[in-house]
This record gives C-alpha cells, sequence and structure tokens, in this order.
C-alpha cells in the first residue's frame, strides 16, 4: 500500500496531465506547442516542485537550494512567476498570460479549475493573523492585476474583476469588482458542475 504522503505527491503529476488536457483543450496539434510555453513551465515546475515536497517534506527544502543553478537556468520561462511549493491547488489550474507575473502564497488552498489570467497577487495582509489561510474555491477566475489579500474565503465559481482588490469574503458564484473588491449589481454566475472525480485529501498530505 502505497503511504498517503506518496499518493498526495503523486496526484500532483495526475494533477498535471489534467492541466494539460484543459491548455490543449481537445486540439491534439496544439500539444507540441503547449508543451514549450511559458504557461505550461510554470504549472510543469509548480507540480514537480510540491510533488517532491510532499514526498520529502523538509528535506526537499534543503535540496531546493541544491538545485538552485537549475531554477536560475528556467528564469527566462519562470522568474515572472512565483508559486509556492507549499500552496495546495487543485486540478484544473491555468495562467493565462504569465509573462504579466502572478504570485501564489504558500498559504494558499485552492480549488480544482482555477484561472489567473495575469498580473494576479494571492498573499496575506502584513499584520494579519498569522494562522489565517487563503481559501479559494472552484472554478474561479481572477481577471488581469486582481489582488487577493488574506486571510479570506472566496467561494465556488467567483469571478474577480481585472484591477480589483479583494479582502472580504466571497459568496459562491458573485462577480466582484473594485477597490476593495464588492459584488457587482445584478452579476452572479453558477459554478460548473463537472466530474467527481476522488482526489487524495489535501489536509492529510500537509499533515
Amino acid at each position: 500500500m502505497i503511504p498517503v504522503k506518496f499518493s498526495a505527491a503523486l496526484a500532483q503529476l495526475r494533477y498535471l496531465g489534467y492541466d494539460i488536457r484543459l491548455i490543449v483543450n481537445g486540439r491534439w496539434w496544439r500539444l507540441y506547442s503547449c508543451l514549450f510555453s511559458m504557461s505550461f513551465c510554470v504549472i510543469a515546475c509548480y507540480r514537480v516542485d510540491r510533488c517532491l515536497y510532499l514526498a520529502f517534506g523538509p528535506a526537499w527544502r534543503a535540496a531546493r537550494q541544491l538545485l538552485s543553478p537549475i531554477a536560475f537556468l528556467l528564469g527566462p520561462w519562470t522568474s515572472a512567476c512565483e508559486i509556492h511549493y507549499k500552496a495546495d491547488i487543485g486540478r484544473g489550474f491555468r495562467i493565462l498570460h504569465p509573462g504579466l507575473g502572478v504570485v501564489v502564497s504558500g498559504y494558499s488552498r485552492i480549488g480544482d479549475r482555477f484561472t489567473m489570467t495575469g498580473g494576479n497577487c494571492i498573499g496575506r495582509r502584513r499584520g494579519g493573523p498569522e494562522t489565517g489561510n487563503i481559501w479559494i474555491g472552484d472554478d474561479v477566475l481572477l481577471g488581469a492585476n486582481a489582488v487577493v489579500l488574506g486571510p479570506i474565503r472566496i467561494g465556488n465559481g467567483v469571478n474577480v474583476a481585472a484591477g480589483s482588490v479583494v479582502v472580504d469574503d466571497v459568496a459562491e458564484g458573485l462577480v466582484v469588482g473594485g477597490v476593495p473588491a464588492k459584488p457587482l449589481s445584478g452579476e452572479r454566475r453558477r459554478a460548473k458542475n463537472r466530474g467527481t472525480e476522488t482526489h487524495p485529501s489535501r489536509e492529510a498530505a500537509l499533515g
């Protein structure tokens, strides 16, 4: 029987396969170009980084320092994006314009089919509760240059308008915008009801 931590680690590689399928979107001829895109490189580096962290724990933190020359060589494709290996991001992760840069805090717990347009930052407010996490549900979209500052909870199917700063909890299905972000009048979307494939417990992986 595979230990829970290795099962959770291997799940990251399955998630990467799903990420690729979303990028290709049924057009098999796009697979070749997909593998050489900045978006794929950033997501693949995150998945492998997190996979090794879940498998080896604190030992991987030390090993990462030894492998820093590899990170340097990947810089032209990944330097604009900082996704912490402790961030828990579900399958179907997409970055539409990674050249604009993205930052994802290690305190983030994010569901499936999460889309970042580019120029996005997910982090915690300075002086906020040390134990506060950033919880983001399934099918959430961040518009260009949208920022999420936790501790915070964002429900399934939320759309965050471009240039917004989200500092308060957001209920499921809302479209929010502004600084600070507020629900836009009359705007609400329904989260897409997709497959219910069983995934390893992320909480167990963090234990």
